[in-house]
């Protein structure tokens, strides 16, 4: 649910992309509400249209860089996004949220968010501390039914403010998913089998010594939140967050009349793949959202106008997260880098990437939602940190058949975790030990990513270019491996 949660695991990419492009900019001015539309015929196809008489800078060069990542990277089948600047909305739609239908994306379009559903679970929180329904310390434990019993670790108990911020000392997912289907892993996880895994865990740590990021913290935070409200985590939601941002286009369980507005997802072969079904972690990473509402919830972030207490309980800092650069709220993650300070959230799920962002004392913000396991996470930082034109846009080679075959073979990064090297024509795989196969995009004849695990192989070769080791990047590590 959350794209940092992604490591070398089971995803497939392969596609073509056709899109139209076209221009829009409505004027805001009380004297000339008409539309000019400029209509640009090109070899691929999308849509870029800005609101508010604006039309950035920025989002030229965000259009430039995901239509580039989306046609000569292979990177993407649709693309919603939207820029705040100065009170000034820009929206960006590119490619087709159904590639049968050749659908096009529009601000309208429907996509999974994944783990941003936190960054709601955590505003509704806020909102009843500030009803004084609950505290932020209250233990949870005295809000839930005698049947579950939350653990303790040295007589401190799990509160609503340590699940919001990742700092209970629960794990990231309970050890007793049954991951039946692999493609849609939280569906059949029941509510019985959550409270069967917390009455017998023992937590490693006190609580709120550590922050370690929780999608079963956040979910269970829903589920309780939506007991003391008496309501379905839907009807939680709609009510304390939904209904004052007027975001009509925003949901939990999808009603049928909204499925036509539903992009289809995408594995890392652009091959459609099932929805995320989160019956019980719902508040984890169940939201499905537009490019028009997200744009209406971001200007509530950065504006605190509607639900303005609220807003600011739930932006306010708690605690370190993972480096001194990274701090967390409830839920948002506060980024310190040299020129910026901004408040941000991403989200995956099996056919969708996410992510949220916004600097308050710049007054600008961003939403980019990706139908594909390819999350658009530097474009957004880039943007929010004015390095857009440090975004490396690749262009992948093509290498032929035959010196693919040299680099075929088994590669041990560890003992017991192998890497399994192989090809089919001109495209090169690699699978990790109990995973599935991925694709790699050649940048070069020895160098290989997998953009969507955020993977890189470079292969050691001899003078025939025959692959005699490698060497993995992923996630900061630097692993070896040795051929078998």
């Amino acid at each position: 649910m959350n794209s940092c949660d992604q490591i070398l695991t089971n995803k497939e990419l392969q596609g073509e992309i056709m899109i139209f492009k076209c221009k829009s900019i409505i004027n805001s001015n009380k004297k000339q509400r008409q539309t000019n539309i400029t209509v640009l015929i090109v070899l691929f196809i999308g849509i870029i249209s800005a609101a508010n008489a604006y039309e950035s800078k920025s989002m030229n060069k965000i259009s430039e860089i995901i239509e580039h990542k989306l046609t000569i990277e292979k990177q993407g089948v649709g693309i919603a996004a939207v820029i705040i600047e100065n009170n000034k909305i820009s929206y960006l739609n590119l490619g087709v949220a159904n590639k049968e239908s050749k659908q096009l994306i529009d601000s309208n379009t429907l996509f999974e968010i994944g783990s941003i559903s936190k960054t709601f679970t955590a505003l509704a929180l806020a909102s009843m501390v500030n009803e004084g329904k609950i505290k932020l310390t209250d233990p949870v434990q005295q809000y839930l039914p005698d049947e579950i019993k939350l653990p303790i670790k040295n007589g401190k108990a799990i509160t609503f403010l340590s699940l919001a911020n990742h700092s209970s000392g629960l794990p990231r997912l309970p050890t007793n998913m049954p991951f039946a289907d692999p493609l849609d892993p939280y569906a059949d996880y029941t509510v019985e089998m959550m409270v069967e895994f917390l009455n017998g865990y023992q937590l490693p740590r006190e609580v709120g010594e550590k922050t370690e990021y929780s999608n079963l913290g956040v979910g269970l935070l829903g589920h309780v939140l939506a007991i003391i409200d008496n309501k379905s985590y839907q009807g939680l939601i709609n009510s304390r967050v939904l209904t004052n941002l007027k975001m009509d286009n925003t949901f939990v369980d999808l009603p049928t009349a909204m499925l036509a507005r539903l992009s289809d997802g995408h594995n890392d072969q652009l091959k459609p793949t099932k929805h995320w079904q989160l019956p019980t972690l719902a508040g984890a990473g169940a939201i499905k959202s537009s490019a028009a509402d997200m744009a209406l919830f971001l200007t509530a972030q950065m504006k605190q106008q509607a639900l303005n207490n609220d807003i600011e309980l739930s932006q306010t800092i708690t605690a370190d997260f993972d480096d001194n650069s990274t701090k967390i709220a409830l839920a948002w993650l506060n980024i310190s880098s040299e020129n910026s300070q901004y408040y941000m959230h991403n989200g995956g799920t099996g056919g969708f990437r996410s992510f949220i962002g916004f600097d308050k004392n710049k007054q600008r913000g961003i939403v980019i939602l990706a139908n594909s396991a390819f999350d658009m996470d530097e474009i957004g930082h880039a943007y929010l940190t004015d390095k857009l034109d440090k975004v490396a846009m690749n262009t992948p080679v093509v290498v032929a058949t035959k010196n693919l075959v040299k680099l075929n073979g088994r590669f041990e990064l560890v003992p017991g975790f192998i890497l399994t090297i192989s090809h089919e024509k001109e495209q090169l795989f690699v699978q990790a030990t109990g995973q599935a196969k991925l694709s790699l995009s050649a940048l070069s004849t020895t160098e290989f990513v997998n953009q969507a695990v955020k993977a890189k192989i470079v292969f050691e070769v001899d003078e025939q270019g025959n692959a005699q080791s490698l060497t993995m990047y992923q996630g900061g590590q630097v692993l070896p491996g040795v051929k078998l």
